[in-house]
């Protein structure tokens, strides 16, 4: 019997996966300032799949965490959404591509 260490923050149904495919799964529920860190550790391993893969799928995976992130801190995903829709209300969004060179600070010629 080998003993594969994972530690890391699954999603749900996973220890009901590994047990189907005949193996027992160890884990443990988080309290609330772990699950945090788990998310918040879990966000940066989804970005890292994403920036590899550059995949629709993994997009939906970091959305997922985000999600997740919004009902710990306060919100939840309508909140986000909300202030998502604000911040381009007054900023603006990505769609125009525009990437910033350089600032000339006029005032000082």
């Amino acid at each position: 019997m080998t003993v594969r260490p994972v530690n890391k923050l699954v999603r749900d149904k996973i220890p009901s996966i590994i047990m189907e495919n005949g193996e027992m799964p160890s884990f443990r529920i988080l309290d609330d300032d772990e699950f945090l860190k788990a998310l918040n550790d879990k966000l940066l391993e989804e970005v890292a799949e994403y920036q590899e893969s550059g995949s629709l799928d993994e997009l939906a995976d970091i959305l997922q965490v985000i999600c997740s992130i919004s009902e710990i801190i306060g919100g939840g995903q309508r909140e986000l959404e909300y202030l998502r829709d604000e911040k381009a209300c007054e900023r603006g969004t990505f769609r125009t591509r525009m990437f910033l060179e350089s600032i000339d600070d006029m005032k000082r010629s």
